[in-house]
């Protein structure tokens, strides 16, 4: 990343028990991509000069989660949210120049653009730090701020866990991050007093420290959809509701054409290109691309998939490292997996192709089925161009059927076919003449 000289720290220890869920809050998914993956990702396109995550030390496998390029920072003993910046700013960079921004982990949706406007909230030499506010619902959980004397300016924020007496002058307004110059920041973390209430140190105290240093303290108002929270499963369905309306919105105005926008649900990694026409009910699960001209029709699922100008669909199922080429026909009932579809191909109907390659103009009849599991390992097919499969025919790989051979309907294929070659693998029929059924009521029926 191209570095500045901000931080992120983006805390995501905490236990999430109203999810009632044996997955840590944080791990949960919006879009198909975790609530702290998705505040990560914001993070990395505001280009900080690091990214601190701060978690329990029993979270496993968090480079696979995060990437290389974020740091972790483990909270031994859960002390509050305070005690939480301290770890991240133990293994972040000794230096004391810039921002940090303080994030949530279950605040996912948060956008590089509202953190760009965080950073650019009008600031006079003395500011020290700027809140991210918004308006909640339900905020008996959630930190409000008191207004300063000056316009856009707060003086403290209240943690309504965190005190026994009413909080009078508070606004309406609740914390959903901060942004701290960073030599305030380690000052005012070693400096503060735990509630006597809870016994945990709280982050948002340091907006009180400024204040009272002498520092002025501005905040930001973003949008409450945006910076809600994920606390509960009915929170996390409203998250994703309104993801899902963010990502109908943004292909809508890119040039895409949804018949009924409601019904389709992107993952947080789909790429759509103008001029894609998307049918009713059709789930697009983690990396798909679709090029300019695909058509997908209803009732299909996507997955790990690159559709160019094909038509897919309906009810159809695209699943991992499939590539489908121009002009190319996926119809009903048709699945397929980590195989490439060469241009103007064809599979109409109710088949199966996995780890296989199709060659161009290529025609793979109804039922066909490529048997690629031994029980063992996986095996490829290779069909060539110009090769017409009939009906349900059985290709057993590994095999390789050559440009312009004809495969026999109901035929089961074990070996290569050449060039030009007609291949018939099926059992000599046999026709018995003056054949009697036996009576349905015939005293030997059992």
């Amino acid at each position: 990343m191209n570095e500045s000289a901000d931080s992120v720290i983006i805390m995501a220890a905490g236990d999430g028990s109203r999810l009632n869920s044996s997955t840590p809050k944080v791990f949960h998914k919006i879009g198909g991509l975790s609530l702290l993956g998705h505040v990560v990702n914001s993070a990395k396109k505001i280009n900080p000069r690091e990214i601190i995550a701060v978690v329990k030390p029993s979270y496993k496998n968090l480079e696979q989660e995060l990437g290389d390029d974020v740091k972790i920072a483990r909270q031994e003993t859960p002390l509050g949210t305070g005690d939480a910046v301290k770890c991240g700013l133990n293994i972040a960079a000794a230096d004391d120049l810039g921002w940090v921004y303080i994030l949530y982990g279950d605040i996912p949706l948060v956008s590089p653009e509202t953190l760009r406007k965080l950073s650019a909230v009008e600031k006079c030499p003395k500011t020290g730090v700027v809140v991210l506010a918004m308006e909640a619902e339900n905020s008996s959980e959630l930190g409000k701020l008191e207004f300063g004397n000056g316009a856009g300016t707060i003086k403290s924020i209240r943690e309504e866990k965190g005190v026994s007496s009413e909080f009078d002058g508070t606004a309406q307004l609740c914390n959903a991050g901060l942004l701290v110059k960073k030599n305030l920041l380690r000052q005012f973390v070693n400096e503060m007093q735990s509630s006597a209430v809870t016994g945990e140190f709280y982050v948002t105290d340091v907006v009180r420290m400024a204040h009272e240093a002498g520092h002025v303290c501005r905040y930001h108002q973003g949008s409450a959809e945006e910076l809600a929270g994920a606390n509960t499963r009915a929170e996390l369905a409203l998250l994703e509701k309104y993801f899902q309306n963010k990502m109908r919105e943004k292909c809508l105005s890119n040039g895409v054409t949804l018949i009924a926008p409601e019904t389709v649900f992107f993952s947080h990694d789909t790429i759509v290109e103008k001029d894609v026409l998307i049918h009713p009910y059709v789930v697009f699960l983690e990396n798909v691309r679709l090029k300019s001209g695909a058509e997908i029709g209803p009732f299909c699922v996507l997955e790990g998939s690159e559709v160019r100008g094909a038509k897919i669909g309906p009810f159809a199922r695209l699943r991992a490292g499939s590539k489908i080429g121009d002009g190319v026909k996926i119809g009903n009932f048709v699945e397929v997996k980590n195989s490439a579809i060469a241009e103007n191909a064809k599979i109409n109907h109710l088949s199966y192709v996995g780890d296989s390659e199709v060659g161009k103009n290529s025609n793979v009849g109804a039922g066909t089925i490529t048997c690629n599991y031994d029980g063992v390992s996986k095996h490829r097919t290779v069909i060539g161009e110009n090769v017409f499969v009939g009906s349900n025919a059985a290709l057993v790989a590994p095999v390789r059927v050559c440009d312009g051979a004809t495969i026999g309907a109901g035929s089961v294929i074990t070996e290569d076919v050449e060039n030009g070659a007609l291949a018939v693998a099926r059992g000599t029929q046999r026709n018995i003449k003056n054949w009697t059924r036996t009576s349905r009521n015939s005293k030997g029926k059992r």
